[in-house]
């Protein structure tokens, strides 16, 4: 079950605050270590759709954490033009 904040998905503003913007409804915010509790900023990435979130998770469960997808994980925030370390 995912924590809410008057009434709002804490993962959600959790990332809203981070990247500086309000996300767009179609925006997906995933949970790395896919524990719906852990909103730690640390723990999440973000996903401009439903698909590319899905294509993310088919190719874990497919191939592992490869180099290419801890790559991912780690550059996650490049997009927003934020330093995230």
């Amino acid at each position: 079950m995912y924590k809410k904040i008057k009434g709002k998905l804490e993962h959600r503003e959790v990332v809203s605050k981070f990247i500086g913007r309000f996300l767009y409804d179609e925006e997906v915010v995933h949970h790395i270590d896919e524990d719906k509790t852990n909103n730690k900023i640390e723990n999440l990435m973000l996903f401009p759709n439903q698909a590319e979130h899905k294509s993310f998770h088919n190719k874990v469960r497919q191939f592992g954490m490869t180099n290419p997808i801890k790559n991912q994980i780690k550059n996650r925030w490049k997009n927003e033009n934020v330093d995230f370390r």
